[in-house]
C-alpha cells in the first residue's frame, strides 16, 4: 500500500509534465518573436556577441556543432527551440527539488506546477528561440545548492546565470546578501557570486576596447529604451502583470475576429470558470501567506525584479521570472491548495486564446509577405541591371520580419550545400521600419492591415501615408486574406514621372 501510494505521489508529477509537453509539441507557434529568428541568425553566423547575455549564444552554438553530425534537425531553429524548451522543463524539475528538499506535500508540488505551466508567460516563451529559461534553469540550480547551506557552490552558480542574462544579478542579490549585514565575512559569498560578472565583464572590456558603462548599459547609449520613467511604467507593469498568467491582449482580438462566434462563447465560459476559480481561491486563503524561512531573499530577489521590470515599461521577458521567486518564497505551499480550479481555468484559457490559435493561425502573414515582396519586387525590377546594394522596403513590425526574411535565406543556403561564405551574403531585401519622414524614391512600401469582421464581411482601412512631396505610389499587388489585406507599393519620384 505505501508502495503504491509512493509511485501515485511521484508519477502524478510526471504524468501532469508528460501531458503538457504533449500539449506543447503539438501546437507550437506558427509565426515566432522577432527574438527568436534574430537569434538563429546569429547564432549561424557566428555573430555571438551580446552584452546583455553575453554566454547565450556561445554556449548554443557549441551544443549545436557537437550534435550537428548527429543529423536530428534539418532546421537549426527547431533545434533551438527544443533546447529552450527543455531547459523550462529542467527548471520545472530542479523547483520540485527544491520543495522537496522543503518536505512540501506532493498534493502541493503538483499545484505548484499547474500553477506555474498554465500562467501565459511560461506557455508564451517555452515554445520560442529565447533567452529567458536558461538563466533560470541555471538560479534554481543556484538556490538549491543555497537551501543546502552550500552558499559558495550557489555564488557560482547565480554569477554564471548573469552571463546569460543581466537580470539575474537581482536574483544573485536577493539570495546571497547577508542577513547580519554586520558580519564583515558574511559578504564572502556575495563577493564570490558578484565576481563572476565583474571579472568576465572588466576582461572583456579591456579586449574590446569598451567601457563598462558602453557594455552593460548598451540599449541606454544606443537610445533604445526609455530612462526617464512616466505613467506608461505603472501602466504596462499592471497589465503584464496580469499577462504573466492570464493572455489577455495583442492577436487575441484578431482570433476572436476570425474565429467567431465558437471562440467567443468558448472564452466567455472560460471566462466565468476562472472567475469562480480566482473568487474561490480568494475566500479559501483568507489572505494568510505564512512566511518560511527562505521567505527574506526571495522576496528580496523578487522585489528587485518586479522594479526593474516597471522602470523597463513592463517588459513582460524581464517578469518570466517572477512566479518561480514567488512560489520559492512560500512557506509549505498550503496557500495553493484552493488553486487548482483557478490554474486549470487559466489552463484551458491560454491554450485555447493563444496556443492553439497561434499553431493554426498566421495573423502577421510573415510567409506571405516575404514570398510576395521576393516574388513581385524581382519582377518589377527585371528590366534593370542586377543591383549589389539590397532592396528597401518599408514597413510596420520590419524587426520580425527582416529576422525571418533572413533565416529563411540562411536555411536555403544551407540546404543547397553552397559555399560557406554564401551564408553571409546580402540578401536581396531589406526590410526597413515605416516612418513616413523616411520614406524615399525607389523603394518599396508594403502595408498590412488586419482585417475586422462585420456580419461576415471583412472591412479594411485603405489609407496610405499622406503629406508626402514630390513621392507616388504605384500599387503592383493587393489581396485579401482571412487575417488582413496586404499591398505592396512601387515608391517612385513624382517630378520625374511628370518629366
Amino acid at each position: 500500500m505505501y508502495i503504491c501510494e509512493t509511485v501515485i505521489k511521484k508519477g502524478l508529477f510526471w504524468i501532469i509534465l508528460g501531458l503538457y509537453v504533449i500539449l506543447r509539441l503539438l501546437f507550437p507557434p506558427v509565426e515566432l518573436t522577432g527574438d527568436s529568428y534574430g537569434y538563429a541568425c546569429e547564432i549561424i553566423n557566428g555573430n555571438l556577441w551580446n552584452a546583455h547575455h553575453i554566454m547565450h549564444k556561445f554556449v548554443i552554438q557549441d551544443i549545436w556543432i557537437i550534435l550537428q553530425p548527429l543529423h536530428f534537425f534539418n532546421n537549426p531553429l527547431e533545434f533551438f527551440i527544443l533546447l529552450h524548451f527543455a531547459s523550462a522543463l529542467g527548471a520545472i524539475y530542479v523547483l520540485k527539488r527544491i520543495l522537496e528538499l522543503r518536505h512540501w506535500s506532493w498534493i502541493n508540488v503538483n499545484l505548484a506546477l499547474i500553477f506555474l505551466i498554465s500562467g501565459f508567460a511560461f506557455m508564451k516563451y517555452v515554445g520560442e528561440n529565447e533567452v529567458y529559461f536558461y538563466p533560470i534553469l541555471i538560479s534554481l540550480i543556484g538556490s538549491l545548492a543555497f537551501e543546502k547551506n552550500k552558499v559558495y557552490t550557489a555564488a557560482i552558480w547565480l554569477g554564471i546565470a548573469t552571463l546569460f542574462h543581466q537580470i539575474h544579478i537581482f536574483w544573485l542579490i536577493g539570495l546571497l546578501f547577508p542577513r547580519e549585514f554586520k558580519r564583515l565575512n558574511a559578504y564572502f559569498p556575495l563577493i564570490v557570486g558578484l565576481f563572476i560578472p565583474v571579472i568576465t565583464y572588466s576582461v572583456l572590456g579591456l579586449a574590446t576596447q569598451t567601457s563598462l558603462s558602453q557594455m552593460l548599459f548598451q540599449d541606454v547609449h544606443a537610445g533604445l529604451v526609455q530612462t526617464v520613467p512616466d505613467s506608461k511604467n505603472t501602466v504596462f507593469f499592471a497589465i503584464n502583470m496580469v499577462r504573466l498568467f492570464f493572455q489577455i491582449h495583442g492577436d487575441i482580438l484578431l482570433f476572436w475576429n476570425l474565429w467567431n462566434p465558437y471562440f467567443s462563447g468558448i472564452s466567455i465560459v472560460n471566462i466565468i470558470f476562472v472567475g469562480l476559480g480566482f473568487i474561490y481561491f480568494l475566500r479559501e486563503i483568507k489572505y494568510q501567506y505564512d512566511k518560511s524561512d527562505w521567505y527574506k531573499p526571495y522576496m528580496i530577489a523578487f522585489c528587485l525584479h518586479a522594479v526593474f521590470a516597471w522602470y523597463s515599461v513592463g517588459n513582460i521577458e524581464f517578469m518570466v521570472l517572477l512566479p518561480f521567486l514567488f512560489l520559492l518564497s512560500l512557506r509549505n505551499g498550503n496557500l495553493l491548495k484552493p488553486s487548482l480550479l483557478l490554474s486549470v481555468g487559466l489552463l484551458v484559457w491560454n491554450m485555447g486564446q493563444w496556443v492553439l490559435p497561434m499553431s493554426k493561425t498566421h495573423p502577421n502573414r510573415l510567409q506571405d509577405k516575404m514570398n510576395i515582396s521576393s516574388a513581385i519586387i524581382e519582377q518589377d525590377l527585371s528590366g534593370e541591371v542586377f543591383r549589389k546594394a539590397q532592396t528597401l522596403v518599408f514597413t510596420s513590425n520590419a524587426a520580425q520580419l527582416q529576422n525571418a526574411y533572413q533565416y529563411r535565406y540562411l536555411l536555403d543556403s544551407m540546404r543547397s550545400d553552397e559555399l560557406a561564405d554564401s551564408i553571409s551574403s546580402l540578401n536581396r531585401l531589406r526590410f526597413v521600419e515605416y516612418h513616413q519622414d523616411s520614406l524615399k524614391p525607389n523603394t518599396y512600401f508594403l502595408k498590412f492591415s488586419h482585417g475586422r469582421l462585420n456580419r461576415s464581411k471583412l472591412q479594411f482601412e485603405d489609407t496610405l501615408p499622406n503629406n508626402l512631396r514630390n513621392l507616388k505610389f504605384t500599387r503592383l499587388y493587393r489581396d485579401t486574406g482571412m487575417s488582413g489585406v496586404l499591398e505592396l507599393y512601387r515608391i517612385s519620384q513624382l517630378s520625374d514621372l511628370q518629366n
